[in-house]
């Protein structure tokens, strides 16, 4: 029997909005109990739910639920892209970035995306991209490789 003393939350658990999952607590409150109801006004579940939650709180809270779940399931992501070394600190650089990075420049010379994301990140450098070197800044956004761009850079920046 679902009451407003041991409702805990009700919300669709499909797409297409077809099933319902109720969570009520046990009488002595020490159990959580999940049950699955089709969304059918003429379910007596259903009657018993929507005489406590409206059609549109059970929208609103699975609005709210997947919200939640996708904020714990980014900060997740975040955790283990950090763990594993994945997410590069724009304040702190591990030293372990650096050979990746030397064997990106000299050994994989043909990858274009590098090449047009080193070029992209030489100019957000206020150095560069405030330089009054036209011919230098042309030419690094005209280099075939990563080296001729980055060799480019530094002689702009000398």
């Amino acid at each position: 029997m679902i009451t407003k003393e041991n409702l805990i939350g009700a919300y669709f658990i499909d797409n297409d909005r077809k099933n319902i999952e109720i969570l009520t607590t046990s009488e002595d409150k020490k159990q959580i109990m999940p049950t699955i109801i089709p969304f059918d006004e003429n379910n007596p579940s259903f009657k018993e739910l929507t005489s406590i939650v409206t059609v549109d709180d059970l929208h609103e809270n699975t609005y709210q639920k997947k919200k939640a779940e996708q904020k714990i399931f980014e900060t997740k992501v975040m955790e283990i892209a950090k763990r594993d070394g994945l997410l590069v600190d724009n304040n702190k650089i591990d030293s372990n970035f650096f050979p990746t990075l030397v064997k990106s420049i000299f050994e994989d010379e043909d990858n274009a995306d590098h090449l047009f994301a080193i070029k992209i990140a030489l100019f957000e450098l206020e150095k560069i991209r405030n330089s009054t070197n036209e011919d230098l800044k042309k030419k690094i956004r005209q280099a075939k490789t990563k080296i001729e761009a980055l060799q480019t850079a530094f002689e702009l920046i000398k």
